[in-house]
Protein backbone atom coordinates (compact mmCIF):
# COMPACT_ATOMS: atom_id res chain seq x y z
CA UNK A 1 0.00 0.00 0.00
CA UNK A 2 2.76 2.57 0.58
CA UNK A 3 4.70 1.44 -2.59
CA UNK A 4 1.46 2.26 -4.32
CA UNK A 5 0.95 6.00 -2.50
CA UNK A 6 4.09 6.99 -3.42
CA UNK A 7 3.80 6.24 -7.02
CA UNK A 8 1.02 7.66 -7.20
CA UNK A 9 2.22 10.43 -5.17
CA UNK A 10 5.03 10.87 -7.92
CA UNK A 11 2.77 11.07 -10.52
CA UNK A 12 0.73 13.62 -8.80
CA UNK A 13 4.15 15.52 -8.47
CA UNK A 14 4.76 15.18 -11.92
CA UNK A 15 1.08 16.44 -13.02
CA UNK A 16 1.12 19.40 -10.97
CA UNK A 17 4.70 20.30 -12.41
CA UNK A 18 3.24 19.68 -15.85
CA UNK A 19 0.01 21.81 -15.66
CA UNK A 20 2.27 24.40 -13.82
CA UNK A 21 4.56 24.89 -16.89
CA UNK A 22 1.09 24.97 -19.05
CA UNK A 23 -0.47 27.57 -17.08
CA UNK A 24 2.63 29.71 -16.87
CA UNK A 25 2.81 30.42 -20.18
CA UNK A 26 1.88 33.70 -22.17
CA UNK A 27 2.92 35.73 -25.33
CA UNK A 28 6.94 36.74 -24.40
CA UNK A 29 7.12 39.94 -26.91
CA UNK A 30 8.61 43.49 -25.55
CA UNK A 31 6.18 46.19 -25.63
CA UNK A 32 5.45 47.66 -28.94
CA UNK A 33 7.20 51.72 -29.23
CA UNK A 34 4.43 54.10 -30.61
CA UNK A 35 5.19 54.53 -34.32
CA UNK A 36 4.74 57.40 -36.69
CA UNK A 37 3.04 55.84 -39.56
CA UNK A 38 2.26 57.49 -42.76
CA UNK A 39 -0.84 59.11 -44.05
CA UNK A 40 -2.90 56.97 -46.96
CA UNK A 41 -5.57 57.73 -49.23
CA UNK A 42 -7.78 54.67 -48.97
CA UNK A 43 -8.57 54.25 -52.59
CA UNK A 44 -5.21 55.65 -54.00
CA UNK A 45 -3.22 52.04 -53.65
CA UNK A 46 -6.32 50.26 -54.55
CA UNK A 47 -6.60 52.32 -58.05
CA UNK A 48 -2.95 52.04 -58.82
CA UNK A 49 -3.37 48.31 -58.27
CA UNK A 50 -6.61 48.06 -60.66
CA UNK A 51 -4.13 49.68 -63.48
CA UNK A 52 -1.04 47.31 -62.61
CA UNK A 53 -3.55 44.16 -62.65
CA UNK A 54 -4.34 45.41 -66.08
CA UNK A 55 -1.08 44.30 -67.95
CA UNK A 56 -1.14 40.70 -68.68
CA UNK A 57 2.06 39.47 -67.29
CA UNK A 58 1.73 35.72 -67.35
CA UNK A 59 5.12 33.79 -67.09
CA UNK A 60 5.22 31.29 -69.49
CA UNK A 61 6.98 27.44 -68.43
CA UNK A 62 9.31 29.00 -71.35
CA UNK A 63 10.12 32.82 -70.48
CA UNK A 64 10.78 33.02 -74.36
CA UNK A 65 7.25 31.86 -74.79
CA UNK A 66 6.39 34.93 -72.72
CA UNK A 67 4.84 38.29 -73.80
CA UNK A 68 7.11 40.81 -73.06
CA UNK A 69 5.22 44.01 -74.35
CA UNK A 70 2.81 43.82 -71.10
CA UNK A 71 5.70 43.65 -69.15
CA UNK A 72 7.55 46.64 -70.74
CA UNK A 73 4.12 48.56 -70.62
CA UNK A 74 4.43 48.00 -67.20
CA UNK A 75 7.90 49.56 -66.28
CA UNK A 76 6.56 52.79 -68.21
CA UNK A 77 3.02 52.40 -65.94
CA UNK A 78 5.40 52.31 -63.06
CA UNK A 79 7.61 55.48 -64.23
CA UNK A 80 4.69 57.74 -64.90
CA UNK A 81 2.79 56.59 -61.37
CA UNK A 82 5.42 56.87 -59.69
CA UNK A 83 7.86 59.80 -60.44
CA UNK A 84 9.07 61.18 -57.00
CA UNK A 85 10.31 57.12 -56.30
CA UNK A 86 11.93 57.33 -60.14
CA UNK A 87 13.74 60.67 -59.39
CA UNK A 88 15.29 59.42 -56.13
CA UNK A 89 16.09 55.96 -57.01
CA UNK A 90 18.45 54.67 -59.25
CA UNK A 91 16.83 51.76 -61.80
CA UNK A 92 18.41 49.50 -63.56
CA UNK A 93 16.91 46.64 -66.38
CA UNK A 94 18.06 42.82 -66.13
CA UNK A 95 17.56 40.00 -68.65
CA UNK A 96 15.06 43.25 -70.12
CA UNK A 97 12.00 42.59 -68.28
CA UNK A 98 13.61 42.40 -64.91
CA UNK A 99 13.61 45.43 -62.65
CA UNK A 100 16.91 46.59 -59.61
CA UNK A 101 16.26 49.89 -57.94
CA UNK A 102 18.56 51.30 -55.10
CA UNK A 103 17.85 53.74 -52.54
CA UNK A 104 21.75 55.26 -52.04
CA UNK A 105 21.71 55.73 -48.30
CA UNK A 106 24.00 58.29 -46.57
CA UNK A 107 26.39 55.96 -44.56
CA UNK A 108 28.39 53.15 -47.33
CA UNK A 109 29.68 51.26 -44.16
CA UNK A 110 26.58 49.88 -43.24
CA UNK A 111 25.43 46.70 -45.31
CA UNK A 112 22.34 47.06 -47.88
CA UNK A 113 19.18 45.44 -47.48
CA UNK A 114 16.89 44.01 -50.19
CA UNK A 115 12.63 44.02 -50.65
CA UNK A 116 11.65 41.45 -53.31
CA UNK A 117 8.70 41.06 -55.07
CA UNK A 118 7.88 40.02 -58.50
CA UNK A 119 6.01 41.01 -62.16
CA UNK A 120 5.40 37.97 -62.96
CA UNK A 121 1.61 36.37 -62.28
CA UNK A 122 0.48 33.14 -62.98
CA UNK A 123 -2.34 32.54 -66.42
CA UNK A 124 -5.97 31.96 -65.76
CA UNK A 125 -7.89 29.03 -66.74
CA UNK A 126 -10.50 29.97 -69.63
CA UNK A 127 -12.64 26.87 -68.40
CA UNK A 128 -12.84 29.05 -64.67
CA UNK A 129 -13.95 32.36 -66.45
CA UNK A 130 -17.60 31.45 -66.04
CA UNK A 131 -16.74 31.47 -62.78
CA UNK A 132 -14.99 34.77 -61.91
CA UNK A 133 -17.24 37.78 -60.24
CA UNK A 134 -14.96 39.79 -62.24
CA UNK A 135 -12.73 39.61 -65.37
CA UNK A 136 -9.23 38.66 -64.10
CA UNK A 137 -7.77 41.55 -65.75
CA UNK A 138 -9.87 44.37 -66.42
CA UNK A 139 -8.92 45.32 -62.63
CA UNK A 140 -12.18 46.09 -61.26
CA UNK A 141 -12.89 48.00 -57.47
CA UNK A 142 -15.92 47.11 -56.00
CA UNK A 143 -17.44 45.70 -53.01
CA UNK A 144 -14.43 46.90 -51.02
CA UNK A 145 -11.98 44.90 -53.07
CA UNK A 146 -9.90 45.18 -55.72
CA UNK A 147 -9.95 41.99 -58.06
CA UNK A 148 -8.30 40.10 -60.67
CA UNK A 149 -4.91 38.18 -60.77
CA UNK A 150 -1.82 39.53 -59.21
CA UNK A 151 -4.28 40.72 -56.59
CA UNK A 152 -2.76 38.80 -53.95
CA UNK A 153 -0.01 37.32 -55.91
CA UNK A 154 1.82 39.94 -56.06
CA UNK A 155 1.12 42.84 -57.96
CA UNK A 156 -0.50 43.70 -54.42
CA UNK A 157 3.07 43.66 -52.98
CA UNK A 158 4.63 45.94 -55.93
CA UNK A 159 2.41 48.57 -55.98
CA UNK A 160 2.10 48.69 -52.07
CA UNK A 161 6.01 49.15 -52.24
CA UNK A 162 6.10 51.41 -54.73
CA UNK A 163 3.48 53.71 -52.59
CA UNK A 164 5.63 53.64 -49.94
CA UNK A 165 8.59 54.39 -51.77
CA UNK A 166 6.52 57.20 -53.21
CA UNK A 167 5.39 59.15 -49.99
CA UNK A 168 8.81 58.58 -48.27
CA UNK A 169 10.74 60.29 -51.38
CA UNK A 170 8.14 63.52 -51.67
CA UNK A 171 8.89 64.12 -47.69
CA UNK A 172 12.43 64.11 -48.36
CA UNK A 173 13.45 60.50 -46.62
CA UNK A 174 17.29 59.62 -47.25
CA UNK A 175 17.91 56.26 -45.53
CA UNK A 176 21.65 55.31 -43.73
CA UNK A 177 22.00 52.25 -45.60
CA UNK A 178 21.88 51.57 -49.37
CA UNK A 179 18.21 49.78 -50.26
CA UNK A 180 17.52 47.71 -53.09
CA UNK A 181 14.51 46.89 -54.25
CA UNK A 182 14.18 43.60 -56.64
CA UNK A 183 11.51 42.80 -59.19
CA UNK A 184 11.45 39.89 -60.89
CA UNK A 185 10.56 38.24 -63.92
CA UNK A 186 9.42 34.80 -63.53
CA UNK A 187 8.98 34.15 -59.98
CA UNK A 188 6.15 31.78 -60.96
CA UNK A 189 8.36 29.54 -63.14
CA UNK A 190 11.56 29.32 -61.53
CA UNK A 191 13.25 32.97 -61.17
CA UNK A 192 16.40 31.93 -63.14
CA UNK A 193 16.00 35.55 -65.45
CA UNK A 194 14.76 37.75 -63.01
CA UNK A 195 15.65 37.02 -59.23
CA UNK A 196 18.75 34.91 -59.64
CA UNK A 197 20.19 36.72 -62.48
CA UNK A 198 19.70 40.13 -60.16
CA UNK A 199 21.34 38.10 -56.86
CA UNK A 200 23.94 37.38 -59.80
CA UNK A 201 24.81 40.99 -59.95
CA UNK A 202 25.01 41.89 -56.61
CA UNK A 203 27.27 39.34 -55.86
CA UNK A 204 29.46 40.21 -59.09
CA UNK A 205 29.92 43.85 -57.25
CA UNK A 206 30.07 42.56 -54.00
CA UNK A 207 27.73 43.58 -52.14
CA UNK A 208 26.41 41.27 -48.90
CA UNK A 209 22.86 42.39 -47.94
CA UNK A 210 22.17 42.55 -44.23
CA UNK A 211 18.60 41.13 -44.99
CA UNK A 212 16.47 40.41 -47.86
CA UNK A 213 12.40 40.71 -46.92
CA UNK A 214 10.56 38.35 -49.79
CA UNK A 215 7.00 37.18 -49.83
CA UNK A 216 5.52 34.17 -47.72
CA UNK A 217 4.41 34.23 -44.38
CA UNK A 218 0.83 36.59 -43.34
CA UNK A 219 -1.41 37.18 -40.80
CA UNK A 220 -2.92 34.20 -40.61
CA UNK A 221 -6.79 34.22 -38.93
CA UNK A 222 -7.74 30.79 -38.88
CA UNK A 223 -5.26 29.40 -40.74
CA UNK A 224 -3.74 27.00 -37.99
CA UNK A 225 -6.13 24.37 -36.54
CA UNK A 226 -6.75 25.61 -32.92
CA UNK A 227 -5.42 29.38 -33.57
CA UNK A 228 -8.46 31.66 -33.71
CA UNK A 229 -6.62 34.65 -33.12
CA UNK A 230 -4.76 36.96 -35.83
CA UNK A 231 -1.16 35.78 -35.68
CA UNK A 232 1.74 36.85 -37.62
CA UNK A 233 3.50 34.01 -39.41
CA UNK A 234 7.45 35.32 -40.51
CA UNK A 235 9.19 32.78 -42.70
CA UNK A 236 12.91 32.12 -42.14
CA UNK A 237 13.26 29.51 -44.52
CA UNK A 238 11.88 26.75 -47.87
CA UNK A 239 11.09 23.67 -47.70
CA UNK A 240 13.77 22.45 -50.93
CA UNK A 241 11.88 21.04 -53.53
CA UNK A 242 12.64 18.17 -55.56
CA UNK A 243 10.75 15.76 -58.06
CA UNK A 244 11.24 12.27 -58.65
CA UNK A 245 11.18 10.26 -62.15
CA UNK A 246 9.72 7.06 -61.04
CA UNK A 247 9.74 4.30 -63.98
CA UNK A 248 9.13 0.86 -64.20
CA UNK A 249 9.63 -1.39 -66.63
CA UNK A 250 7.26 -4.64 -67.80
CA UNK A 251 7.01 -7.07 -70.61
CA UNK A 252 4.88 -5.49 -73.76
CA UNK A 253 2.56 -7.49 -75.77
CA UNK A 254 -0.71 -8.65 -76.24
CA UNK A 255 -3.22 -7.79 -73.11
CA UNK A 256 -4.96 -11.17 -73.54
CA UNK A 257 -1.68 -12.73 -72.44
CA UNK A 258 -0.67 -10.48 -69.18
CA UNK A 259 2.00 -10.99 -66.92
CA UNK A 260 1.49 -11.24 -62.81
CA UNK A 261 2.38 -7.50 -63.06
CA UNK A 262 2.69 -5.32 -65.48
CA UNK A 263 4.98 -2.05 -65.64
CA UNK A 264 1.68 0.40 -64.39
CA UNK A 265 1.04 -2.33 -61.50
CA UNK A 266 4.55 -2.61 -60.42
CA UNK A 267 4.75 1.61 -60.61
CA UNK A 268 1.52 1.88 -59.02
CA UNK A 269 2.63 -0.68 -56.53
CA UNK A 270 5.55 1.59 -55.55
CA UNK A 271 3.30 4.48 -55.44
CA UNK A 272 1.55 2.77 -53.09
CA UNK A 273 4.64 1.81 -50.82
CA UNK A 274 6.06 5.40 -50.78
CA UNK A 275 2.23 6.56 -49.41
CA UNK A 276 2.16 3.81 -46.66
CA UNK A 277 5.89 4.52 -45.39
CA UNK A 278 6.49 8.15 -45.68
CA UNK A 279 9.60 9.76 -43.72
CA UNK A 280 9.92 9.83 -40.18
CA UNK A 281 8.94 13.07 -38.47
CA UNK A 282 11.27 15.68 -37.37
CA UNK A 283 9.02 17.84 -35.36
CA UNK A 284 12.04 19.79 -34.04
CA UNK A 285 11.71 22.86 -35.47
CA UNK A 286 8.04 23.32 -35.74
CA UNK A 287 7.83 22.15 -31.84
CA UNK A 288 9.91 25.83 -31.74
CA UNK A 289 7.40 27.35 -33.79
CA UNK A 290 4.16 26.20 -31.80
CA UNK A 291 5.68 26.75 -28.52
CA UNK A 292 6.45 30.43 -28.92
CA UNK A 293 2.90 31.08 -29.40
CA UNK A 294 1.48 27.75 -27.68
CA UNK A 295 -0.90 30.09 -25.17
CA UNK A 296 -3.03 30.66 -28.31
CA UNK A 297 -4.23 26.82 -28.47
CA UNK A 298 -6.66 24.65 -26.31
CA UNK A 299 -5.25 23.38 -23.28
CA UNK A 300 -4.24 20.17 -24.22
CA UNK A 301 -2.01 21.04 -27.05
CA UNK A 302 -0.74 23.70 -24.63
CA UNK A 303 -0.19 20.69 -22.33
CA UNK A 304 1.60 19.37 -25.06
CA UNK A 305 3.54 21.77 -25.84
CA UNK A 306 4.63 22.80 -22.78
CA UNK A 307 5.96 19.15 -21.71
CA UNK A 308 7.50 17.67 -25.21
CA UNK A 309 9.96 16.12 -22.90
CA UNK A 310 7.10 13.72 -22.32
CA UNK A 311 4.62 14.21 -24.51
CA UNK A 312 6.59 14.60 -28.17
CA UNK A 313 5.18 11.22 -29.59
CA UNK A 314 1.32 12.22 -28.70
CA UNK A 315 1.98 16.13 -30.23
CA UNK A 316 3.32 14.32 -33.28
CA UNK A 317 0.46 11.95 -33.46
CA UNK A 318 -1.91 15.72 -33.20
CA UNK A 319 0.32 17.27 -36.28
CA UNK A 320 -0.18 14.21 -38.42
CA UNK A 321 -4.01 14.46 -38.39
CA UNK A 322 -3.54 17.82 -40.45
CA UNK A 323 -2.04 18.14 -43.77
CA UNK A 324 -1.24 21.36 -42.68
CA UNK A 325 0.58 20.82 -39.55
CA UNK A 326 1.62 17.39 -40.94
CA UNK A 327 3.69 19.30 -43.39
CA UNK A 328 5.77 21.29 -40.91
CA UNK A 329 6.98 17.83 -39.32
CA UNK A 330 8.00 15.91 -42.05
CA UNK A 331 9.62 15.90 -45.66
CA UNK A 332 6.24 15.00 -47.77
CA UNK A 333 5.64 13.46 -51.29
CA UNK A 334 2.92 13.59 -53.54
CA UNK A 335 2.45 11.72 -56.92
CA UNK A 336 1.69 14.28 -59.16
CA UNK A 337 2.14 12.79 -62.50
CA UNK A 338 1.57 8.91 -63.92
CA UNK A 339 1.83 8.10 -67.67
CA UNK A 340 1.71 4.69 -69.30
CA UNK A 341 -0.05 2.61 -71.57
CA UNK A 342 -0.90 3.34 -75.13
CA UNK A 343 -4.19 1.28 -76.00
CA UNK A 344 -6.18 -0.75 -73.64
CA UNK A 345 -5.34 -4.31 -75.07
CA UNK A 346 -1.76 -3.46 -75.45
CA UNK A 347 0.36 -4.22 -72.17
CA UNK A 348 3.09 -1.21 -71.59
CA UNK A 349 6.99 -1.40 -71.92
CA UNK A 350 7.22 1.33 -69.04
CA UNK A 351 5.05 3.47 -67.32
CA UNK A 352 6.10 6.49 -65.55
CA UNK A 353 5.34 8.84 -62.91
CA UNK A 354 6.60 11.80 -60.83
CA UNK A 355 6.83 12.38 -57.52
CA UNK A 356 6.98 15.64 -55.95
CA UNK A 357 9.40 15.82 -52.77
CA UNK A 358 9.55 19.22 -50.25
CA UNK A 359 12.10 18.72 -47.91
CA UNK A 360 12.56 19.66 -44.47
CA UNK A 361 16.29 21.02 -43.40
CA UNK A 362 18.71 18.24 -43.41
CA UNK A 363 16.95 16.07 -46.04
CA UNK A 364 18.68 15.93 -49.43
CA UNK A 365 18.13 14.60 -53.16
CA UNK A 366 20.20 11.55 -52.02
CA UNK A 367 18.54 11.10 -48.73
CA UNK A 368 15.25 11.33 -51.01
CA UNK A 369 16.73 8.87 -53.21
CA UNK A 370 18.09 6.13 -50.01
CA UNK A 371 14.37 6.55 -48.66
CA UNK A 372 12.87 5.25 -52.12
CA UNK A 373 15.08 2.29 -52.76
CA UNK A 374 14.37 1.15 -49.07
CA UNK A 375 10.74 1.33 -48.97
CA UNK A 376 10.27 0.18 -52.76
CA UNK A 377 13.15 -2.46 -52.64
CA UNK A 378 12.33 -3.20 -56.32
CA UNK A 379 15.24 -3.36 -58.43
CA UNK A 380 12.53 -3.29 -61.34
CA UNK A 381 11.87 0.61 -60.64
CA UNK A 382 14.16 3.37 -61.27
CA UNK A 383 14.27 6.70 -59.72
CA UNK A 384 15.92 9.57 -60.84
CA UNK A 385 15.99 13.40 -59.83
CA UNK A 386 14.09 15.74 -62.28
CA UNK A 387 17.27 18.26 -62.50
CA UNK A 388 15.35 20.87 -64.18
CA UNK A 389 12.32 20.64 -61.56
CA UNK A 390 14.79 20.25 -58.42
CA UNK A 391 15.61 23.52 -56.17
CA UNK A 392 18.56 23.59 -54.14
CA UNK A 393 18.11 23.84 -50.19
CA UNK A 394 17.47 27.33 -48.41
CA UNK A 395 19.24 28.13 -45.06
CA UNK A 396 17.55 28.84 -42.06
CA UNK A 397 17.71 32.35 -41.34
CA UNK A 398 18.27 33.46 -37.54
CA UNK A 399 16.04 34.90 -35.42
CA UNK A 400 18.63 36.85 -32.85
CA UNK A 401 19.29 39.04 -35.10
CA UNK A 402 18.27 42.72 -35.19
CA UNK A 403 16.77 42.31 -38.50
CA UNK A 404 14.53 39.82 -37.18
CA UNK A 405 13.69 41.81 -33.82
CA UNK A 406 13.19 44.92 -35.60
CA UNK A 407 10.65 43.28 -38.21
CA UNK A 408 8.67 41.82 -35.52
CA UNK A 409 8.08 45.43 -33.71
CA UNK A 410 6.98 47.01 -36.94
CA UNK A 411 4.65 43.92 -37.66
CA UNK A 412 3.39 45.20 -34.27
CA UNK A 413 3.45 48.80 -34.23
CA UNK A 414 1.41 48.28 -37.90
CA UNK A 415 -0.74 45.70 -36.88
CA UNK A 416 -1.46 46.13 -33.13
CA UNK A 417 0.06 43.72 -30.69
CA UNK A 418 -0.28 40.59 -32.10
CA UNK A 419 1.70 37.20 -31.94
CA UNK A 420 4.58 37.00 -33.88
CA UNK A 421 6.29 33.48 -34.69
CA UNK A 422 8.62 32.25 -37.12
CA UNK A 423 7.54 29.55 -39.38
CA UNK A 424 9.10 27.17 -42.40
CA UNK A 425 7.33 27.56 -45.64
CA UNK A 426 6.20 25.09 -47.32
CA UNK A 427 6.42 27.19 -50.67
CA UNK A 428 9.44 28.21 -52.81
CA UNK A 429 10.32 31.85 -53.61
CA UNK A 430 12.50 34.30 -55.13
CA UNK A 431 14.59 34.40 -51.78
CA UNK A 432 16.63 31.36 -52.47
CA UNK A 433 18.11 33.00 -54.88
CA UNK A 434 19.69 35.52 -52.59
CA UNK A 435 20.95 32.83 -50.33
CA UNK A 436 24.77 33.56 -51.39
CA UNK A 437 24.49 37.31 -51.10
CA UNK A 438 22.51 37.06 -47.68
CA UNK A 439 22.57 35.42 -44.63
CA UNK A 440 19.15 36.68 -43.24
CA UNK A 441 16.62 35.84 -46.01
CA UNK A 442 12.93 36.67 -44.74
CA UNK A 443 9.52 36.20 -45.32
CA UNK A 444 6.17 38.33 -44.96
CA UNK A 445 3.25 39.37 -46.75
CA UNK A 446 1.79 42.13 -44.49
CA UNK A 447 -2.12 41.38 -44.84
CA UNK A 448 -4.51 38.99 -42.82
CA UNK A 449 -5.09 35.65 -44.93
CA UNK A 450 -8.34 33.31 -44.12
CA UNK A 451 -8.73 30.04 -45.59
CA UNK A 452 -10.88 31.49 -48.62
CA UNK A 453 -7.99 33.77 -49.62
CA UNK A 454 -5.48 30.79 -49.63
CA UNK A 455 -8.20 29.11 -52.78
CA UNK A 456 -8.20 32.57 -54.24
CA UNK A 457 -4.32 32.80 -54.88
CA UNK A 458 -3.66 31.03 -58.29
CA UNK A 459 -7.13 30.37 -57.87
CA UNK A 460 -11.06 31.70 -58.98
CA UNK A 461 -11.72 35.63 -57.80
CA UNK A 462 -8.46 36.52 -56.67
CA UNK A 463 -8.37 39.92 -54.77
CA UNK A 464 -7.53 42.00 -51.64
CA UNK A 465 -9.50 43.96 -49.20
CA UNK A 466 -8.93 47.76 -50.35
CA UNK A 467 -8.06 48.16 -46.40
CA UNK A 468 -5.77 45.26 -46.55
CA UNK A 469 -3.73 47.53 -49.07
CA UNK A 470 -3.54 50.36 -47.15
CA UNK A 471 -2.39 48.38 -44.07
CA UNK A 472 0.82 46.89 -46.92
CA UNK A 473 1.34 50.44 -47.68
CA UNK A 474 1.89 51.46 -44.20
CA UNK A 475 4.17 48.34 -43.15
CA UNK A 476 6.19 48.72 -46.06
CA UNK A 477 6.82 52.68 -45.43
CA UNK A 478 7.44 52.29 -41.39
CA UNK A 479 9.64 49.46 -42.39
CA UNK A 480 11.96 50.65 -45.10
CA UNK A 481 12.12 53.45 -42.25
CA UNK A 482 13.10 51.26 -39.82
CA UNK A 483 16.14 49.23 -41.46
CA UNK A 484 16.94 52.29 -43.88
CA UNK A 485 18.05 54.28 -40.58
CA UNK A 486 18.98 51.00 -38.36
CA UNK A 487 22.62 50.37 -37.63
CA UNK A 488 22.45 46.54 -38.11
Amino acid sequence: MAYFLMILGILLLVFLIMLLRTLRLTGNYPQSASADLIRVTAQKPAIHLSEAIQFQTISKLKMEESDATPFKNYHHWLEKTYPKTHAALKKEIINQLSLLYCWKGSNPHLQPVLFASHLDVVPVDKATLTAWHADPFKGEVKQGFAWGRGALDMKNHTVALFEAMETLADSGFQPKRDIYFAFGQDEEISGKEGAKSIAALLMKRGIHLAAVLDEGGMISHGLIPGVETPLALVGIGEKEYVTVNLSAKGTPGHSSNPPRQTAIGILARAIALLDDNPFKARPELAITTLQKIAYLFPFSTRFALSNTWLLKPLLVKQLERKVQTNALIRTTHAATVIQGGIKDNVLPAEAQAKINFRLLPGDSQQTVLSHIQKVVADPRVKAEIDLADAWGPCKVSAVDTSAYNTLELVIRQVFGDIPVTPYLLMFATDARHYQEVSDQLYHFSPLVMEADDMSRMHGIDERIRVDALVGMVKFYARLLKVWGEAEF
